[in-house]
């Protein structure tokens, strides 16, 4: 890297986009192609990936299994987003500045295989990717071209960028540093497709498999009045059934399958392993995610979030004000421990009337003839009203209960993963259980590290019998049950919250003791990648919080 060491990512990007006017700047290029691989690289040998970024033997099988995880993981992400307007919680000033953010990227789409045909016969394999080059280029019409489509989408939301050979694009002052780490990723390993076909193969891979997340941004686009095409456009062409996302799944399996048959079993696996760093590399190079999340723009809260402040603030107090009074199935006063639920319970139990102040029973009490005037202010009031008034039917009603035993466990447990973090006990008391990282082995760890792992391994341990809570088959025996939960503690009281489909938490908990501790598959409660458009509550529960790489396909 003699000359060149240490400049910035921005400046080695403006490098790489005009890579004719400097002259022996392409060993410096294979040494930073060579920095972000071997990065991935070790990421894959560290603590920090989740399970669905972690290396496997290849087999077409389990191949097709983990991309079948991934995309169905991401297309059950698209429904609870839409399913919970999560649009709602965006700001059209933070859309616009992801959009913005993302432009060197999306103002380079189609680089990482833009010396992928080699002068002369091509097989079939390069076939393939040369034939998704093409597409994002636009195959000879500028109007399909990809860095056009999103060029055209800043500019009607009146964002017009210098062009992004000059000086002043790599220099620009609203673009912050790390949105020029990816693009530069594509485009140094791009430059030796020889040396880096495999990795190749797998960023391809990674980039058209996850388009479908995208739909998330067609609805962000939407809900703003923002052209949405150039995502459409990504979620129909990429497909996994026969777009980008099967031709890389394809070139993948045939160029595995012609090593084998060439070169033997292990050096298909070799070639794998490089396959898949490309995927993990493409995946999490660079930090424009964690920028990005923390630079987003917050929305006013809306009276639902105001309301369940005003639940939460008044806990102390509320939680023993009202005797043996009930909303259903549950005391008032063990409501507080979820707002949510209290909130619910309100509706549920027609103290609120869905779109209906007036109707609502619950002003009454309110009033200077009823038990809880004064407990809240004249403009308190009013959010409630206007809480009340937003709510059409159907809405703040419990979510549907998990399937079974073991399901609803691993939905208490993922619900109270934040909660657990204030008591102070959990970082005290431990518990013995089988090995998260050797289920071969055993960990002993305080109570708040399990919180930290898979719902599933929590409950192993916790069902474990040399811990002495549980036993399995019997609630009426567990001391966590007897003991724990009879006590007047925090865990008492916030599992004496109302849970979803009716009953209690403690009801969830006797229940899963009662069938025989069961565990939910070993994957199902493994965390995935979060994303910038991941959902609010797979963010607020995910064991980290980290956004891995840039935080989006596009």
């Amino acid at each position: 890297m003699a000359g060149y060491e240490g400049l910035r990512d921005r400046d080695y990007f403006h490098i790489m986009v005009n890579l004719d006017s400097f002259d022996g700047f392409r060993p410096t290029a294979k040494a930073l192609a060579e920095r972000f691989l071997g990065e991935a690289l070790r990421r894959q040998d560290g603590t920090g990936l989740e399970p669905e970024l972690r290396a496997f033997p290849y087999s077409k099988v389990a191949f097709e299994e983990r991309l079948d995880k991934v995309y169905q993981g991401l297309v059950d992400d698209v429904d609870r987003y839409e399913a919970q307007r999560s649009w709602t919680r965006r700001t059209r000033e933070d859309v616009l500045d992801q959009m913005l953010q993302m432009a060197p990227f999306n103002q380079t789409d189609g680089a990482w295989l833009r010396t992928i045909a080699p002068v002369g016969p091509v097989d079939d394999v390069r076939a393939i990717l040369f034939a998704i080059y093409v597409d994002e280029v636009g195959g000879g019409n500028p109007d399909l071209n990809h860095p056009n489509i999103y060029t055209e989408m800043l500019r009607s939301v009146g964002i017009e960028l210098p062009d992004l050979r000059s000086r002043e694009y790599a220099d620009h002052p609203d673009i912050v540093d790390s949105a020029y780490t990816l693009p530069l990723f594509q485009l140094v390993v791009a430059e030796f497709p020889q040396d880096y076909f495999p990795e190749l193969l797998g960023m391809t891979q990674y980039l058209e498999w996850s388009s479908v997340e995208l739909k998330n941004m067609v609805l962000l686009n939407e809900h703003f009045g923002i052209d949405p095409h150039f995502y459409e456009m990504h979620v129909a062409i990429d497909n996994a059934a026969s777009g980008h996302g099967a031709m890389a799944r394809r070139a993948v399996e045939l160029y595995l399958e012609r090593t084998r048959v060439d070169h033997g079993e292990d050096a298909m696996q070799a070639q794998w392993a490089r396959i898949w760093n490309g995927y993990v590399a493409f995946a999490t190079t660079g930090g424009l995610g964690e920028d990005l999340a923390k630079r987003r723009r917050t929305r006013p809260a809306t009276a639902a979030e105001k309301v369940e402040a005003m639940v939460r603030d008044r806990a102390s107090k509320g939680r023993v004000n009202h005797g043996r009074k009930r909303l259903g199935d549950t005391r008032i006063n063990d409501l507080f421990a979820d707002p949510s639920a209290m909130m619910a319970g309100l509706v549920a139990g027609g103290m609120i009337v869905p779109g209906d102040a007036a109707a609502s029973p619950f002003f009454e009490l309110v009033t200077p003839d009823g038990p809880m005037y004064k407990v809240f202010s004249d403009a308190e009031i009013a959010v409630w009203r206007e809480w009340a008034e937003s709510l059409t039917a159907g809405e703040s009603t419990p979510a549907a209960p998990a399937d079974g035993p073991a399901e609803r466990m691993r939905l208490l447990v993922d619900t109270m993963r934040s909660r657990q973090e204030r008591e102070a006990a959990h970082r005290g008391e431990t518990l013995a259980g089988p090995d998260p990282a050797d289920p071969a082995g055993r960990v002993t760890q305080p109570v708040a590290w399990w919180f930290q792992q898979p719902a599933a391994a929590l409950m192993a341990a916790l069902a474990s019998k040399e811990n002495g809570w549980v036993t399995p088959g019997s609630a009426a025996s567990s001391r966590f049950v007897t003991e724990l939960l009879a006590e007047s503690n925090g865990m008492s009281r916030a599992l004496r919250g109302a849970a979803p489909g009716g009953g209690t938490w403690v009801d969830v908990v006797t229940e899963w003791i009662d069938a025989g501790c069961p565990l939910p598959p070993d994957d199902a409660d493994a965390p995935r990648p979060l994303t910038l458009l991941s959902p609010p509550e797979r963010v607020a529960t995910h064991p980290t919080g980290k956004i891995h790489g840039s935080g989006s396909v596009h």
